[in-house]
């Protein structure tokens, strides 16, 4: 066997080694995505696109078979294609030296960013491989660099190398003051991770340039910036830059304004998995934090979430309800219920709920004797009389009042529609803070229910002690028998299935209902063990009107 082994050979016979031996067996594998990945709700590619994951996401693999992956993330399964995956398998630490001048990738993917270059015949050490790639630690640097630009056999140094490298070692950090060249230039770890971006003209103190990559000091901080954002003088920031007025979006294909706003009523937001988690009235505010394609990444009271580019402008938009709000200053913009069962309507008039003394919503805009109001992100509609820009005091008499063994509430009438939790709309038609009417079909009981968490299906509560005393009532028992129910929303009948048994954390407090309950709809899944729930599909079935 030949003395000068190939990086490549000596990786090989590292792993080798470690199979047999079991020597880095408390090293597991780490899985990431090689290329753009498409990701499925189910393993095959005619089954609905969730979304893609970028090349070098880590994730975490439960299970493969037939050439696909089951990504796994806490209750929630998703699947990719094997193909797309890459591992990064531990080598131990195996001495090399770059053989010719040897790119080093933030990734194992050569596509990825260029963190520099190390120079032939530099000394390196490789702890892990990922494909032909190894991934090597050169000084203080950690990076990606081909394994065929490496090898295991010193280069010989001459007499005047090595006096440079011993003068370069030996000489001080020369610092001089740099400039940020642009606003919004990313900062980095060490590590290669962004921790956060400067604007433009922030004074710097240069420690060192390697590979188009400086060591930058301030405040007695150290962090690294790239070259390419770095001036040496203080630049001049064009108008378009600053932070004014900003340029409607449509003017060119990636602009968008930092501060935009929704130009629709319910304009869609959504998680970064792609799910419909509410809607936003128009001329709400957001913070777009980043632009890719048509969608925006934004923020709102200190929460991420993503909506589509045309879903916002630059500017607030004319509605015809909106303008009257405008003129009319008499409603206060946080108003409350002034009594038990205000009723909320939607855009066409229909009766879609009711709330509790002093529940609280956001009135934006006032036309007449109605007003349209928000609350946990979903757009109402309420009379003006029903609403006091001041809580209101209850009567004593009036808990003793509460009914406690049966609700006001109107049973559905027919039969309920079959919504598929994951391919239809019924995630955001039902989402998170939107009160919806339970009717019990055995016993025609109906109650009101407010959706208050759940991924593979609804996690609900009563919305008063009135509506757990009907809810028993329509049970018998808290119970985990499954019951079928028709859940109305907006006046549309949906078909569904629930157990009567709390259990866990709940929100409301005052309903006499310790915890949540569980409300299932077509193909939605047990949290526990995430599978489809036969008893709760014949249930469906049987409010759908399909069985008996």
């Amino acid at each position: 066997m030949s003395k000068n082994l190939t990086i490549k050979r000596i990786l090989a016979f590292a792993m080798a080694c470690a199979l047999l031996f079991g020597g880095v067996q408390a090293l597991a594998d780490q899985v990431y995505i090689n290329g753009s990945a498409t990701v499925y709700v189910q393993p095959s590619e005619s089954a609905e696109v969730l979304g893609t994951l970028k090349s070098g996401t880590k994730v975490a693999v439960a299970a493969e078979k037939g050439g696909w992956a089951m990504l796994k993330k806490g209750n929630a399964v998703a699947y990719v294609k094997s193909s797309d995956l890459i591992r990064v398998e531990s080598t131990g630490s195996i001495a090399a030296y770059a053989a010719s001048d040897a790119p080093m990738y933030r990734t194992f993917s050569t596509g990825s960013k260029q963190l520099g270059t190390i120079p032939a015949g530099a000394s390196v050490t490789v702890t892990a491989k990922a494909g032909d790639m190894a991934y090597v630690k050169y000084g203080k640097y950690k990076g990606f660099v081909a394994a065929a630009n490496l090898t295991t056999q010193a280069p010989a140094k001459s007499e005047a190398a090595e006096q440079s490298a011993a003068a370069e070692q030996s000489a001080a950090p020369s610092y001089r003051t740099v400039y940020v060249a642009k606003d919004g230039a990313k900062v980095y770890s060490a590590r290669g991770r962004v921790i956060g971006t400067l604007p433009a003209n922030t004074e710097l103190s240069l420690a060192a340039v390697k590979g188009g990559v400086c060591q930058v000091k301030k405040g007695g901080r150290t962090a690294y910036m790239f070259q390419s954002d770095l001036s040496e003088s203080r630049v001049t920031v064009e108008p378009a830059q600053e932070k004014t007025e900003a340029e409607p979006a449509a003017q060119t294909e990636q602009s968008i304004c930092a501060t935009a706003y929704a130009n629709k009523d319910g304009a869609k937001v959504y998680s970064a998995k792609g799910q419909v988690i509410g809607s936003l009235p128009a001329n709400t505010a957001v913070t777009v934090t980043a632009v890719k394609g048509d969608i925006c990444r934004v923020t709102a009271n200190g929460a991420t979430a993503y909506m589509l580019k045309g879903d916002l402008s630059c500017n607030k938009v004319e509605t015809a309800q909106a303008q009257p709000a405008q003129a009319e200053t008499a409603m206060a913009s946080v108003a409350y219920a002034n009594k038990d069962g205000a009723k909320v309507y939607n855009a066409s008039g229909d009766e879609i709920g009711t709330l509790g003394l002093n529940a609280a919503v956001t009135v934006t805009a006032v036309k007449g004797d109605v007003c349209r109001v928000t609350a946990n992100g979903a757009t109402a509609y309420m009379k003006k009389a029903d609403l006091s820009a001041s809580k209101t005091e209850a009567p004593a008499a009036q808990a003793a009042a509460e009914p406690t063994g049966a609700s006001t509430v109107a049973p559905a009438r027919g039969p309920g529609k079959e919504m598929d939790w994951w391919t239809s709309d019924i995630q955001s038609i039902f989402a998170r803070g939107t009160t919806a009417q339970i009717t019990d079909v055995a016993t025609g009981i109906a109650w009101r229910e407010q959706r208050r968490g759940g991924t593979n299906h609804a996690d609900v509560q009563p919305l008063t002690a009135a509506d757990t005393a009907a809810m028993k009532k329509a049970c018998g028992s808290w119970s985990w028998s499954r019951r079928a129910i028709i859940v109305t929303i907006n006046g549309v009948n949906y078909a569904a299935s629930m157990n009567c048994m709390p259990h866990g954390g709940g929100s409301i407090t005052d309903n006499n209902f310790n915890g949540h309950h569980c409300i299932h709809f077509t193909n939605s899944r047990t949290h526990g063990g995430n599978k489809v729930c036969p008893l709760h599909q014949a249930a469906i079935k049987k409010a759908a009107g399909l069985s008996k």
